[in-house]
């Protein structure tokens, strides 16, 4: 995508972090509640399944179709329409990271909450 005057541009790094390492997480651009209603997700966090993996609410493919990819460690650069206003993120069985309003030329960072005993979840500064 080209910047144009109707673009903003903001990077995001995602922190290294053990939990969670293997986990792709998704950038998705767009209020948080209304994704939430659209998916009939209620609450952040998955539920937990007795084995401590969580248990999926969303598919990989409505992931990819919706958001943009990062991995552990990874930075990207993405330009975002100039009415975007807000986005979050997701990991690939749906447990969202809170919501951050998106200013032009913003440096974000996710890390990792969580882990061990509870699910690993996204969180954006």
């Amino acid at each position: 995508m080209n910047k144009g005057k109707n673009m903003k541009k903001i990077t995001i790094v995602r922190k290294k972090k053990f939990a969670g390492a293997l986990v792709p997480y998704w950038i998705i651009i767009g209020d948080k509640d209304a994704f939430m209603q659209e998916h009939g997700f209620t609450g952040d966090l998955c539920e937990m399944a007795d084995s401590g993996y969580a248990v999926s609410r969303i598919t990989v493919e409505e992931l990819d179709s919706v958001g943009a990819r990062i991995n552990n460690g990874q930075t990207v650069e993405l330009e975002v329409p100039e009415e975007a206003s807000a986005l979050f993120v997701s990991t690939m069985d749906g447990c969202l990271s809170n919501g951050i309003p998106i200013k032009d030329g913003q440096r974000m960072t996710i890390t990792t909450a969580g882990g061990f005993r509870r699910l690993p979840y996204p969180t954006v500064e």
